[in-house]
């Protein structure tokens, strides 16, 4: 389940716009320019770029940061629109049976996450980042647990959790979880912020109101939804978004650049509508095969249950 990305009241702050005090390249040929209550992106050919086109004050401020931030989300959001979609889904689309599906992603997504920023943690303590390290500890902390509760909400539609989770791997997921890992891996391992960042700030477009539909949808008696409560409005990543802005806009200009240059790459990814969805008919005999009958006739409506 996608839901576009859209600015929060805290990133389209009323008021007269004030002038721009900062501008980050995100892409090859997209630069954010970002006040305390407005940002804006700009094209720019390639060739003009050079040392004077970003412009990043010594010392951050958190509501600049946020429009930074909510500026590369959004240059993200439009590259992946105009690229080329690919899908492999056909026929209906059950939004039930998509929910389940999507409890893999949260998985994966989930999981990748403590042992990455440990692995960040390494590397910005090596490179004598000692405030990047421990914030980085600090997270893989917090996520530590995340993906036993998506685990759990699989494992309460009567399915064998682990192997529907090896057997069940998002393209979206994957790629998600191989950019992190190259983020990690590159010579700028703090922009692992970005990409956390991102993913925390999508996260609250989970709002109470679709918690509560989703809900209706699962049978009663199964309590399916405790990973997507944590991951949501109403769950810990309100507090994690405000907690990412004070930090990134603590740290260096140049640490402030490569954060929002990840943010972008990952809201690219996030905002694709590539699926790989196999289809109600695909995704109730899987179901079927690893629930068995009382879970396929519990749960799949009567023209999915043959």
């Amino acid at each position: 389940m996608k839901i576009p990305y859209a600015a929060s009241e805290q990133e389209k702050k009323a008021g007269v716009m004030e002038p721009f005090v900062e501008s980050v390249r995100v892409s090859r040929n997209v630069l954010v320019r970002a006040s305390s209550n407005s940002f804006r992106l700009q094209s720019v050919l390639v060739w003009e770029f050079g040392s004077t086109v970003e412009l990043l004050p010594a010392l951050g401020n958190s509501d600049v940061t946020r429009q930074t931030m909510a500026g590369a989300i959004h240059a993200g959001y439009l590259a992946s629109r105009s690229k080329e979609r690919e899908t492999t889904q056909s026929g209906q689309v059950d939004p039930l049976l998509s929910y389940i599906y999507s409890l893999s992603t949260s998985y994966h997504t989930t999981h990748v996450t403590p042992p990455t920023m440990k692995f960040a943690a390494s590397r910005l303590h090596a490179a004598g980042h000692p405030a990047g390290a421990a914030r980085s500890l600090h997270v893989a902390r917090e996520e530590k647990g995340h993906d036993v509760l998506a685990l759990k909400d699989i494992a309460a539609f009567g399915l064998p959790a682990q192997e529907f989770v090896a057997r069940v791997r998002p393209r979206d997921a994957i790629a998600l979880e191989t950019l992190y890992e190259r983020i990690a891996e590159s010579d700028e391992p703090i922009a692992v912020f970005g990409y956390v960042y991102v993913l925390e700030r999508m996260a609250l477009l989970n709002t109470a109101e679709l918690v509560d539909t989703i809900e209706r949808m699962i049978p009663k008696g199964m309590k399916a939804t405790r990973c997507l409560r944590v991951h949501s409005a109403i769950g810990s990543d309100r507090r994690h978004v405000d907690e990412s802005i004070a930090f990134i806009a603590s740290l260096p200009k140049g640490d402030r650049s490569a954060i929002a240059r990840a943010a972008y790459e990952t809201s690219v990814v996030m905002h694709s509508e590539s699926s790989d969805y196999p289809g109600d008919e695909e995704m109730g005999r899987l179901l079927h095969e690893l629930g068995g009958e009382k879970f396929h006739a519990k749960v799949l409506s009567p023209e999915l249950q043959h």
